[in-house]
């Protein structure tokens, strides 16, 4: 009987050093000291990293079953950027809004109108800013504020520091309902 061939005398040889991948995958162990050396730059670089980033960006998310921006849940707000321009998505603090937000709730909303431009709220509820169609609809008006909408009606000519802001759906509460928002 031939030994050779029937897989008694073989024996296993390490593979270090024939598979480069596998040599790769082994990894002598490291004391504690060094592991904890290492997590702890991991974790340093993270938390700055993460402080920059906070500083700079809010997430916000919009907890309202009918959205006034459908499609949209979750936003990142750049905090230091001042910069304003129209149709621009900005975050500002409501003054006391009652029943529906509190003061200082986080409102987001579409920059449409700047100082010195014209709104015109007209019968069928269209908003028109300096003579182009905006959102339209004062759902919310006989709804949930027991108003009539045409109070809302009529033309309003922004002064400085005055700025209007919609939001996309006609039953957002914003600007329609409340006015102008100085920047303070």
């Amino acid at each position: 009987m031939d030994k050779g061939n029937s897989g008694e005398n073989f024996s296993i040889v390490p593979s270090i050093g024939k598979n480069k991948l596998t040599d790769r995958l082994i990894v002598k162990r490291q004391s504690w000291r060094l592991f904890f050396s290492k997590a702890t730059i991991v974790i340093t670089v993270i938390f700055v990293c993460g402080l920059a980033f906070f500083s700079r960006f809010k997430i916000v998310g919009d907890p309202q079953e009918v959205k006034c921006i459908p499609g949209y849940t979750v936003y990142l707000v750049d905090i230091k950027n001042k910069e304003i321009k129209r149709d621009g998505l900005y975050m500002f603090l409501s003054k006391d809004l009652s029943p529906f937000y509190k003061k200082n709730t986080r409102m987001l909303k579409y920059l449409r109108a700047l100082p010195g431009d014209e709104i015109v709220i007209k019968d069928n509820d269209q908003i028109f800013i300096n003579g182009k169609a905006s959102e339209w609809g004062l759902s919310l008006a006989e709804e949930k504020m027991n108003v009539d909408a045409s109070k809302f009606h009529g033309n309003i000519k922004l002064g400085d520091d005055q700025f209007w802001f919609l939001g996309t759906s006609p039953r957002s509460f914003d600007s329609r309902y409340w006015g102008a928002v100085k920047n303070e």
